[in-house]
Formats: C-alpha cells, sequence, structure tokens
C-alpha cells in the first residue's frame, strides 16, 4: 500500500505523470492541436482550482511540470484536469483506450530554492537528453523557456474537439501565466535575480543532458521525424521498474532533509492513529495536510 500524501497549501511541486503502456500518445501534432488541448484544459482547471505553473514539457510518452499549489488541493487539480485532457485526447486521436498509466502521478514537494530549480532544469532539458533535439527552445511540443517566467501569458482559443461552446465551464478563450516560484523570488530578492539563477541552473542541465545523450549514443532527430511518430507506437527503451518516489526533494541540503524525513515520519504516525481512531468509531483528528480521509472522506468531523 503507497503512503499517504500530505498535501498543504502554498507548497511548489514536481509532477510527472505517465501514458498508457509507453505509448507515444502525447506525441506533440504538427498543426499544433495537442499543444493546444494541454494548454487550454491546464488554464481552465488552474484558474478554478488556484494552481501556478513555473513549468512544463510533454514529451511523447510522458509529462513533467513544475507548479505551486496555492490552496493545497493538488489532488482535484489533478484529477479533473487529467480526466478532461484525457477524455479530449481520446476524441482527437479516435484512441480507444485509458490515455495515463493506471499507476498514479508522481508527485515531489519541492522545499527549497535548489531543488526548484533542479527540477524546472530537468523538465525542460528533458527532450534533449532523450536525444530529440539540440536545445528545449527546438522541442515542438508543449515547453516553456526560462524568459517566459514572470512575463509569459499563454493565451488559447477552446479546442473544437470534445468541448461544449453553450457550456460556461468552457470559456471561448483560456489564459495562463507562466511564474517564478515565489520561494526563488524569497531567496533572490528581484525577479532578475531569481531568473539569473534559474537560468543557470538550466543551462547546466542541458549541457548535462546533452553529453548523457551522446554517451547513450541518442542523436536528435528531425522536426518531421518527431511529428509524424505514430502516436500507436510505443517506446522501446528500457524502462526502471519499482523505481522508488520520494516524497519530497531538498536539493542537495542534507540538514534540511533530515529535518523533512523526521517531519514526514512524524506526519505518518499521527496519519495511522487518526485512521485508526475512525475503526474504532473515535471521531479522528488527521494532521495537517492529510488529503483523503480529512478532505473528501470525512471532512465535517476531521482537523486537517
Amino acid at each position: 500500500m503507497s503512503r499517504p500524501r500530505r498535501i498543504r497549501k502554498g507548497r511548489v511541486w514536481f509532477v510527472s505523470r505517465r501514458g498508457t503502456r509507453r505509448s507515444f500518445i502525447l506525441r506533440p501534432d504538427a498543426d499544433g492541436q495537442m499543444q493546444l488541448l494541454y494548454w487550454y484544459v491546464t488554464a481552465v482547471f488552474a484558474a478554478k482550482f488556484g494552481i501556478l505553473l513555473h513549468a512544463v514539457q510533454i514529451m511523447s510518452t510522458h509529462m513533467h511540470e513544475v507548479l505551486t499549489d496555492v490552496h493545497g488541493v493538488l489532488p482535484a487539480f489533478l484529477r479533473e484536469r487529467n480526466r478532461i485532457f484525457a477524455n479530449c485526447l481520446k476524441e482527437m486521436r479516435d484512441w480507444p483506450e485509458e490515455v495515463f498509466q493506471r499507476k498514479p502521478a508522481s508527485c515531489i514537494e519541492l522545499l527549497n530554492p535548489a531543488a526548484i530549480a533542479k527540477q524546472i532544469g530537468y523538465t525542460l532539458a528533458n527532450c534533449v537528453e532523450a536525444g530529440l533535439v539540440d536545445h528545449p527552445d527546438d522541442w515542438p511540443g508543449v515547453t516553456v523557456r526560462v524568459d517566459d517566467m514572470g512575463h509569459t501569458y499563454v493565451e488559447v482559443a477552446r479546442p473544437k474537439v470534445w468541448f461544449d461552446p453553450d457550456n460556461a465551464m468552457w470559456p471561448e478563450v483560456a489564459r495562463i501565466q507562466i511564474t517564478l516560484p515565489q520561494p526563488l523570488l524569497d531567496a533572490y530578492e528581484t525577479p532578475e535575480r531569481a531568473l539569473d539563477f534559474v537560468r543557470s541552473v538550466v543551462d547546466e542541465a542541458i549541457r548535462a543532458a546533452r553529453s548523457l545523450a551522446r554517451a547513450l549514443h541518442r542523436t536528435a532527430k528531425s522536426l518531421r521525424e518527431v511529428l509524424e511518430t505514430p502516436f500507436a507506437r510505443r517506446a522501446r527503451s528500457e524502462e526502471p521498474r519499482m523505481a522508488r518516489v520520494p516524497p519530497f526533494a531538498c536539493g542537495g541540503d542534507r540538514r534540511l532533509a533530515r529535518d523533512a524525513a523526521a517531519d514526514m515520519r512524524a506526519f505518518y504516525r499521527a496519519y495511522e492513529a487518526a485512521k485508526r481512531a475512525c475503526r474504532c468509531g473515535v471521531s479522528p483528528n488527521f494532521p495537517e495536510g492529510t488529503w483523503r480521509w480529512a478532505r473528501e472522506l470525512f471532512p465535517p468531523v476531521c482537523s486537517a
């Protein structure tokens, strides 16, 4: 059984989601329709749930996002956004199966500026490491640039597939800003200094990704080859099995990691104690950050 996930307001997360059976179902489209679909659905649900997007890149088999969960509702955002995104993509691709693998999304809480910048770098350099392009700016799919953070709004028209134009939930135009994470602004005082730091980390991640791609004999493909890959095809590279996903990342800060691990163990103990109380018919007192039990199953009687 998986460990409970602690969801708190204002936290920065690195979120990854994989397509079903390693198919290329998320492959970018030459006409931009898949990319438009992601931006529209994400903009609508980010506005609904109070999600701030900092970085994103969608590869053909998976997607990475770095975001801030302002209101502490990340599971609800991911559930609703991914469900609608999948339904739309199924109709657009005439896809008969599920879009995302049944394994839940990987969500890692980023506890300091170093961890945030590192995961932004990993996200944006992902297409380079895969040997698909030489630089993230060349990737034809969904991605952002460092200079977009704090400056760029992505504005997209409602896609023609699936959405009911008479339903007020689906506006004719949706808009989302690419923002700088607040912990970086707090640490570096000005947006310019924060961007300089992120840029240096991303540049280093790109250099490392190029080196790894060369070492593994992955060569940059033409954009035409990427865009014409059948989305029913599956990735053939070996994928690590049963990889452990940590609940948090500290960017190499060992003291912070020790403190965070102790805090997480205390959360698990309090969580299990509250569950035992539920089974015994006692009003439970779940710890701060409990999601499903406190926010969905027993919200009137639980504190979280």
